[in-house]
């Protein structure tokens, strides 16, 4: 396995794992400050390699799999009778808030993540000035000699200030030389580049962009900016989710576990900032699509026990696993579907 490769493999480990990890550690928490019996707590997926340590009944388990973890509570299946400080012997409120602890749990993980990035590097604030971020390979940006951290001043001796008028300069100049001048270390120079042709025409240099630069704040202002960020992304992601269902091109654009890890690599390889900033947004994905009323994820079971408060009773437990069993099979054949798409773009180049 190439380097990029081990990095990619090794990003998408400690987004997914630590993202999914914190997840039942909500779950955990509430299930022991409501007196619920917890068999075990486990880092990682089996196989069980081995047993840390027992506390108050509950094991604590490293797995061979690193990605994320579970909790197994007492009383969980249909029908269990697993006495009082079982799952199912307690009131539904109680049992809802178990469940609705891990997705809130995701959020305040987002929300620590953009509290710390704001005070440690600051509030990203859009500015007056374009940075060239990060330089392709083989690309004629590379080619003519720009480098990573250079700021553009001028093409073809027009001053530069926002970012959308390089990209209209060189998409319209695709084949002919343009020259630019840029800032670095101090010291302005002059580039000259010929954008390359892309499909429909357009010119290309095969740099990314920014005009993002971050103002230092104090703890207010970054408790406001990451309240205000994970506020965002999940209003994003719930208008995404809805998208899915109305919009034939966003349906094209929902990406599998390949994808992701293929975006936590390039997170990865692109800097911390970038990095915690994409596991805080995954972090607020997972708990959203964790409250969705689908039939074997949190907000599905939060579904099923606010029936069973407002209707007194219990659903049927043979019921309750015939949904729970069809639930699995449906996302389990969704998650394949979109890997094996993930795969055949991968293949294809269309990422």
């Amino acid at each position: 396995m190439s380097l990029a490769g081990l990095e990619t493999l090794l990003a998408f480990i400690i987004v997914l794992g630590l993202a999914v990890l914190v997840h039942e550690l909500g779950h955990f928490l509430a299930a022991k400050a409501f007196g619920v019996r917890v068999l075990e707590f486990a880092f990682g997926f089996p196989p069980k390699l081995f047993t840390l340590f027992r506390r108050n009944g509950t094991e604590y388990n490293v797995c061979a799999l690193p990605i994320g973890g579970y909790v197994r509570l007492a009383g969980t299946e249909p029908g269990e009778d697993a006495g009082p400080d079982g799952f199912n012997s307690k009131p539904p409120w109680q049992r809802i808030l178990v469940y609705f602890a891990g997705p809130l749990m995701n959020f305040i993980l987002a929300g620590v993540l953009f509290v710390g990035l704001g005070m440690t590097v600051g509030v990203p604030t859009k500015g007056k000035e374009v940075l060239i971020s990060a330089v392709v390979p083989g690309e004629p940006a590379a080619l003519a000699g720009f480098r990573e951290g250079d700021r553009v001043v001028a093409i073809d001796d027009e001053r530069i200030t926002e970012l959308d008028t390089m990209l209209k300069k060189v998409k319209a100049s695709p084949n002919r030389p343009i020259l630019v001048t840029v800032e670095r270390d101090g010291r302005q120079m002059q580039i000259e580049v010929v954008p390359a042709a892309k499909e429909g025409g357009i010119g290309q240099i095969g740099v990314a962009l920014s005009d993002v630069t971050y103002e230092k704040t104090g703890v207010i202002g970054a408790i406001a900016h990451g309240t205000e960020q994970t506020w965002r992304w999940t209003r994003d992601t719930v208008k995404g989710i809805a998208q899915v269902f109305t919009d034939s091109e966003a349906r094209k654009s929902v990406g599998g576990p390949v994808a992701i890890a293929r975006l936590a690599g390039m997170a990865f390889r692109d800097g911390a900032i970038t990095f915690l900033t994409f596991l805080a947004v995954i972090s607020v994905n997972l708990g959203v699509l964790n409250l969705l009323p689908l039939l074997v994820v949190d907000g599905g079971q939060i579904a099923f026990l606010a029936l069973e408060w407002v209707r007194g009773r219990r659903l049927q437990p043979s019921l309750q696993v015939s949904i729970q069993v069809v639930g699995m099979v449906i996302i389990l054949l969704f998650v394949a579907l979109l890997t094996v798409r993930d795969i055949t773009n991968w293949v294809g180049g269309k990422f």
